[in-house]
Order: C-alpha cells, then structure tokens, then sequence
C-alpha cells in the first residue's frame, strides 16, 4: 500500500484478510500504526472476529465493539458487518 501510493504512484487498493486470532499478535497493530502514520487510505483491512485462537479463544472473544474501536483510533473507517449475510457483504 505504501509502495503503491508513494513510489509508484498508482490508485490500486490492496486488501489485507486478518482473523482475530492473529490481531493478538503486536506486529498487526505496528502495522496499522504505520498506515495510520503515512495515511494509507488505500489500504482495506477486513477481520474475521469468530472467537478462535490457534489453540484456545481469543481473549477479545466475540466483541467485535472492541476491534472497531481500536481500528477507529487508528484512523481507519470502520464498518462492522455480519459475516453470515451476504446482502451485508456486498
């Protein structure tokens, strides 16, 4: 995302699929403070919250008001969505 905007100067989006699982991990939220930093409104970050970890549930469970904070406080435009319905997907 930041290659695209700033050095190749292009308008493509790149979309990122994270689960919650791997949200525990510190790298992510690096990540999303860089993007926040040099303001990577081309880049698309889509979480799947289903509760599982790699080897017990996530300690954020099923609150999915707790991602979307903490996507919003990076700048992100969240929109939380039910995964199951497909008129929401689209």
């Amino acid at each position: 995302a930041y290659s695209m905007k700033y050095m190749e100067k292009v308008s493509n989006r790149v979309f990122c699929l994270m689960g919650d699982g791997e949200m525990a991990e510190g790298s992510n939220w690096e990540a999303m403070n860089f993007a926040s930093f040099y303001k990577l409104n081309n880049l698309v970050a889509i979480v799947d919250v289903n509760r599982l970890g790699q080897s017990d549930k996530t300690s954020i469970e099923h609150n999915i008001n707790v991602y979307k904070d903490r996507f919003t406080a990076f700048g992100f435009n969240t929109i939380t969505i039910d995964g199951h319905s497909v008129s929401e997907i689209i």
